[in-house]
Formats: structure tokens, C-alpha cells, sequence
């Protein structure tokens, strides 16, 4: 038996074996049926769940099922199991100038979205207000090819009144599913199971799926422009004025690409400090090495000589372990999803972009700018400035609107609820403050009963945080939520006892 995963790793397979039988199976709940597959809890990748808000190379959240990453061929043969990685990610000097990047990026975009839309067949789009989605609207408009657009949010806010407008400024239709917090919370125990419980439960977009289908076969989206062209996650600098901290378009310096400093400094996750509070001794003394454990594995099978590029290289050692897809991986179900970012000529174009370049996201801006410059006229939803203004301008903008709040001389724009945004996702750190049914599932931990069967986790420490988080005291919105999944998760698939 040979099982291959493409190179990227973008669809999950899941493998148990021993020297008699070997199940090899794309959904984790079909490879656990079977009596002979022992169910033991993985330590290792329950650490990972709470560090990193999924699991990290090979690892599943039992120990003896194995998960496939990227560029992998693992070949079964008289009861053994042989692993080779077919290829590595790899980062190269670039062979043209930012301003040849900029116009070929305009070109690869036209081209990967007009590929994805060649079938005839219903194309959608989940469109925000954000850059990325509208990226994609810009090259399918283009390329002359029709798409619809459909936005998810709990309310008419500013977010939807962009997509809105830049689906109109290319002539294509616009749907907008409302999806209430009850809704949401609802999807948790579905979106669990559809996203095999190694993400945090990815409610957003799974909640309206059922509506979503009805009218599409095929989603595209602009998922990963941001943390690849735009260089989302590398170590960039920083600045704090009038109590907000803004990101700016510059590498900061950094002392190594280790796996520990990479671990000690990825913008994913929960915070290790946090994760230990609500641990037993024993497990809490245990994280710190794990959680680099896993790091070290992810980057293996990874060639990186520029030290920032280790940042990347984690997000995307394995693209359907990365917890942002996880709304991808989970709606697969349902209706198949289409993300032009990884294209091969998209993202062979990114691999050879520096870091300095994503991180300065100059190339990706004048590209989008001339695929459609009307279009980045518009506002963009992340800052309420006009697009077409570069990131520095926009990053004064920002800041000069900061102090002018600090002083009391603007407001913010009034919310109709406080756990709505004015974005497309939800706030669930409110959610769990002010909503009755999520505020329910957040007091409901400390007595959780499988978190307690565990015998890994702190009753009172389970308490503090919720406690913590309820009063204002701290914001621990990921780590609720990620106890939340665990407990849905084991409650539906049991475990047999804790193992390695």
C-alpha cells in the first residue's frame, strides 16, 4: 500500500498500523471505529491543541494514529511502514526586481483565478472587506469570468457594506447569510467532527454552510495572501502609541531561525504561561520541552537558509494543519473550496520573494492595484483607509487615529451589541462575556466532565481562567474555546486511557 500527500499537505490522511493490518483513512472518526485501533490520549498532541491550537507533525490527539504531512510517501509492505519526504519547502534568491514581481504577481493572480473558475460549475466566493477576497473578485473580474459573492456576519456593519460595494463595482451578486451567536454555537459540536478535532472548533464559516451550499458548488477564496505574500507571521516590528499596538511593514532583528525562538515567538496560539495555570504539575512541567519537540518537527522536512523564513516554514509545513484553514479543511464536507494562493505559480512566486519584501507587502499591493485600481479605492475593512494608500501611510493613519480616540476627540463607531464586530468573524471574547448561551458554555468548564476525566487539568486552574475571562480581567477567548472543541471532541470519541 503507498499513500503520497501532494505538497503542501493540504488534505489531511490519517494511518494506523501494525505488522498485521493497516488503516489509512481521510476522516479521523473512520479510522477510530475499528476495535483493533487503540485510542490512547496523546500528551504530546494534546500539548500541541493548547500551544499551537492544532496538532504538529505527525501528530494526532491519540497516540498510536499517525497524521500524513506534506510531500510525504509512506509505503506499507509485509507489515512495516517506510516514510520518505518526496520534497522540501524551499525559499530562493530571486532572479527579478520588486516592480517585475508586482506585475507578474498581477498576472499569476489572473491567471490561477481564471483557472478556478473554468468548470461550469456554481462559483462562489467568500468575499470580506478585507484585501485578500477582494484580490480574487479583481482577477475573476479580469478575466472576464463570472462570481458571485457571499459574505457571513451577524449584522449590516462596515465589512459588509465594502464587500457589498466592491461586488457591485464589478457587476457580480452579493449574498449576505446572518449568522447569529446561538447559530454559532450550535456549529461547535458539527465543525468539530468535520474538522477532525485537531482545530479549535471553526464555527464561523461552518455555521452558514448548510445556507451557502444551497446556492453554490464551488467556494473560492483569497485564504493565505496574507501570511504569504503579505508576510502575516513574520517577525516584524512594532509599535505602541495612545495604547494600541500597530505592526509595521519592517523585519524586526532577531537573534536565530531556532526552533525554540520560533516557538517563543509565533503569533498563533495560546500563551504557554496561560496553558500552565490550568495544568496538572506533573503535565505543566512537561510543555515547554514538548511544545519545542513539536517545533523541531515541524521543521525538518523544511530547507531554510534565511533565518526569518522559519516563521513561514511552521504556518506551512503541512497547509491543512494550519489552524487558519481549519474552516477549509471543515467545509470540504459540504461544498468544495478553492484557494488561489496556492497555485504553483503563485506560490513558486512567492517562495522566491524575500522576507523583507512580505514583510513590506509592497509587491502584493502594487499587484492588486493593477489588477483593478478602482477596487483598491475603496476602503480596506482591516483599517477603514482607503487601500489604495500604502501600508506606511496607512500604518500613520491608524496611528494619528489612535491618539485622536486616546484624546476623546472621535469615538468609535457604536456597535449594536457588544459581542458583534464590524467585521465578518466573531468576537468571541465577548461572545463569552455578554451572550447567554456562550457565557453557558464557558461556565460550563471548570465541571466539564471529559476535561475532568482527563486527569490532566486543574479544576481550580479551569476556574481561574474562565473567572479571569468573564470579569475583564484577561482575554482567554482561544484557550475556552480550544477546551470547548476537546470536550465535544472526546465526548463523541473516547479515549481508553492517557498515553504518551
Amino acid at each position: 500500500v503507498i499513500l503520497i500527500t501532494d505538497r503542501l499537505g493540504s488534505k489531511p490522511m490519517f494511518v494506523w498500523h501494525n505488522d498485521r493490518a493497516l488503516i489509512a483513512s481521510s476522516r479521523l472518526d473512520a479510522a477510530i471505529c475499528e476495535d483493533i485501533v487503540r485510542k490512547r490520549l496523546s500528551r504530546q498532541g494534546l500539548t500541541e491543541l493548547l500551544i499551537y491550537q492544532r496538532t504538529v507533525a505527525s501528530q494526532t490527539q491519540y497516540s498510536d494514529i499517525e497524521s500524513m504531512t506534506a510531500s510525504q510517501i509512506w509505503v506499507w509492505e509485509n507489515g512495516a511502514l517506510s516514510k520518505q519526504t518526496a520534497r522540501k519547502l524551499a525559499w530562493v534568491k530571486p532572479d527579478f526586481s520588486k516592480a517585475d514581481a508586482a506585475e507578474g504577481l498581477a498576472c499569476a493572480l489572473t491567471r490561477a483565478t481564471e483557472r478556478r473558475l473554468s468548470d461550469p460549475v456554481r462559483h462562489g466566493l467568500l468575499m470580506s472587506g478585507g484585501l485578500d477576497s477582494r484580490t480574487v473578485l479583481a482577477a475573476a473580474h479580469r478575466s472576464g469570468k463570472p462570481l458571485s459573492c457571499a459574505t457571513i456576519s451577524a449584522w449590516e456593519n462596515m465589512e459588509v457594506d465594502l464587500a457589498r460595494q466592491s461586488a457591485e463595482m464589478t457587476g457580480a451578486d452579493f449574498k449576505l447569510y446572518t449568522c447569529v451567536p446561538e447559530r454559532l454555537a450550535a456549529a461547535i459540536k458539527p465543525s468539530t467532527k468535520a474538522s477532525d478535532g485537531l482545530f479549535s472548533a471553526p464555527v464561523n464559516i461552518y455555521a452558514s454552510l448548510p445556507d451557502i451550499a444551497r446556492n453554490y458548488d464551488v467556494m473560492l477564496s483569497g485564504h493565505g495572501l496574507d501570511y504569504t505574500l503579505r508576510g502575516y507571521y513574520l517577525p516584524c516590528r512594532t509599535l505602541k502609541l495612545a495604547g494600541s499596538t500597530t505592526r509595521l511593514p519592517r523585519l524586526r532583528p532577531i537573534q536565530n531561525g531556532t526552533p525554540e525562538t520560533i516557538a517563543n515567538s509565533l503569533r498563533v496560539g495560546i500563551s504557554p504561561a496561560i496553558a500552565k495555570q490550568i495544568l496538572k504539575p506533573s503535565f505543566a512541567a512537561e510543555l515547554d520541552t514538548r511544545r519545542i519537540t513539536a517545533m523541531e518537527a515541524a521543521l525538518a522536512n523544511v530547507e531554510i537558509e534565511d533565518d526569518y523564513n522559519g516563521w513561514d516554514a511552521f504556518i506551512l509545513h503541512s497547509l491543512g494543519r494550519h489552524y487558519a484553514y481549519s474552516d477549509f479543511v471543515a467545509i470540504e464536507e459540504v461544498i468544495h473550496h478553492r484557494a488561489i494562493t496556492f497555485d504553483p505559480v503563485i506560490f513558486d512566486l512567492y517562495l522566491s520573494m524575500p522576507p523583507a519584501w512580505r514583510a513590506e507587502g509592497k509587491v502584493a499591493h502594487d499587484s492588486m492595484s493593477q489588477i483593478n485600481p478602482d477596487l483598491m479605492r475603496l476602503a480596506d475593512a482591516n483599517t477603514g483607509f482607503s487601500a489604495r494608500y500604502e501600508f506606511s501611510k496607512q500604518i500613520f493613519l491608524i496611528l494619528m487615529r489612535a491618539i485622536l480616540r486616546r484624546s476623546g476627540l472621535i469615538k468609535r463607531p457604536a456597535l449594536p451589541d457588544p459581542s458583534f464586530t464590524h467585521g465578518s468573524w466573531m468576537d468571541a471574547a465577548n461572545l463569552f462575556r455578554h451572550n447567554k448561551t456562550w457565557r453557558a458554555l464557558a461556565l460550563s468548564l471548570p465541571n466539564d466532565p471529559i476535561l475532568n476525566a482527563m486527569g490532566l487539568f486543574r479544576q481550580d486552574g479551569l476556574q481561574f481562567v474562565v473567572s479571569n475571562h468573564m470579569d475583564g480581567t484577561a482575554n482567554h477567548k482561544k484557550l475556552l474555546m480550544q477546551l470547548l472543541t476537546l470536550s465535544s471532541w472526546f465526548a463523541e470519541h473516547p479515549f481508553d486511557e492517557v498515553g504518551a
